[in-house]
């Protein structure tokens, strides 16, 4: 169980707070401060049995460093051991924390693991750790790590499993699908793919530049280590530049108006992409920032993301978008 919104009472041995876990919404219980004996006070989704939800299990794996790792794997409703399910791959960087969090279906830009579970299919989250000058290929080792584990452990269909992520996620998942035929499509949200061009533009919800954020933050190349001072790194880290590598059907998603991460990297991803022969959807969202935030492009995006999978990972047929697109122009008229 995983506790959290807790309230001490004023006047009395009393603590208010929600406890949930991936199959238990976070209802209220009241307990005396030691959290002896808690009573639930609230049944605020009593529709949930209704539905097909999955369960959680812990997996432990290691790096090819020997660092010891976990990732929290999602069971499909109806789980028959000894059957292998298609498996979808969500990350970011640390995510076994959110192994008792409950999976709230919600309009988003990223998959969530209650809908998947319900629908037949297995969702890892896997964590990655890093080492300087390294982040593409720290996430292509320990995503890989965690993958094939539960491929051993007998979860996993090996033909039948995809990735996604977005932003950061976006990036290693870019940058995966340059490296690995492991995966049979990759869905990459907002991602950053020329990394010698992000560290010289702006992060334009601050105004300031990227640089700081490649060499110490999220980037992890070095303290002063920089494009200008050392070219070949960064573009050895950099998804754009091995993109004639990429054998695997892949899609970007972007919004136009991306104050993070310009829209001009997934973009120019796709660009190449295409030029190079490689099979790739770019779903453009015109206006839209970081994160979808009109709610019909939320459902928009969730619906083909859903049919993405399911055709590359259950076989079902193609829709139409996928095999036709959507022409760049009619969509602008459409936005108006």
């Amino acid at each position: 169980m995983f506790g959290r919104r807790i309230t001490k009472a004023e006047n009395a041995d009393k603590i208010l707070y929600t406890r949930e876990t991936f199959e238990d919404f976070p209802d209220y219980y009241v307990s005396d401060s030691r959290f002896q004996d808690p009573v639930r006070v609230t049944d605020a989704n009593p529709q949930q049995k209704e539905y097909a939800w999955g369960r959680r299990i812990l997996i432990d794996y290691e790096n090819s460093r020997g660092v010891k790792l976990q990732a929290t794997l999602t069971l499909p409703a109806g789980y028959v051991e000894g059957k292998k399910y298609p498996m979808l791959v969500y990350f970011y960087q640390k995510m076994s924390n959110r192994h008792h969090n409950y999976s709230m279906p919600t309009y988003d830009d990223r998959p969530h693991m209650s809908l998947y579970g319900s629908d037949g299919y297995l969702v890892l989250m896997p964590d990655i750790v890093y080492t300087v000058g390294t982040p593409g290929s720290n996430a292509l080792d320990c995503v890989g790590a965690a993958v094939q584990m539960v491929i051993d452990l007998g979860y996993a269909d090996p033909e039948l499993i995809g990735l996604q992520g977005h932003s950061w996620g976006g990036y290693q998942s870019s940058f995966i699908v340059t490296q690995t035929d492991m995966y049979a499509c990759v869905v990459t949200g907002a991602p950053l793919t020329n990394m010698p061009s992000m560290y010289n533009i702006l992060y334009k919800s601050t105004g300031n530049t990227n640089q700081g954020a490649i060499e110490t933050g999220q980037g992890r190349f070095g303290r002063d280590v920089y494009p200008m001072k050392d070219l070949e790194l960064y573009v050895s880290q950099s998804p754009m530049h091995h993109a004639a590598k990429i054998t695997t059907p892949f899609m970007i998603l972007h919004g136009t108006e991306d104050g993070a991460v310009d829209w001009n990297q997934g973009l120019e991803f796709y660009v190449a992409a295409k030029r190079l022969g490689k099979e790739v959807i770019l779903l453009s969202y015109p206006g839209e920032p970081h994160h979808l935030r009109k709610e019909e492009n939320q459902k928009d995006f969730l619906q083909r993301m859903k049919q993405y999978f399911d055709h590359y990972l259950k076989g079902t047929p193609a829709p139409d978008w996928m095999t036709n697109g959507i022409p760049f122009l009619k969509m602008k008229h459409k936005e108006k």
